[in-house]
């Protein structure tokens, strides 16, 4: 689960960074550039996913995740359609 807080924080905000948890676990490191560009995307996927009414963490971090995949290989292939 998430991580504990000094602070109070409501149901929402436990369930976005649960995503973005789940998602960053399943991304093997890359540095930290990287990884830093990765936790933003996914972040903002999440948040575009959770605006659109989704409310379960593992929905939100497979829609990041699968996004994120789609963008690597559109990277991979030059921008072409496969």
């Amino acid at each position: 689960m998430v991580g504990d807080f000094p602070w109070p924080v409501t149901d929402d905000e436990l369930v976005l960074d649960e995503a973005l948890a789940v998602v960053m676990d399943a991304c093997e490191p890359h540095g930290s550039n990287e990884d830093d560009y990765i936790r933003a995307a996914a972040a903002k996927l999440i948040v575009e996913a959770f605006n659109q009414g989704i409310r379960d963490p593992q929905i939100l971090s497979h829609y990041a995740l699968k996004a994120l995949h789609e963008q690597q290989a559109d990277r991979m292939n030059g921008g072409r359609l496969s």
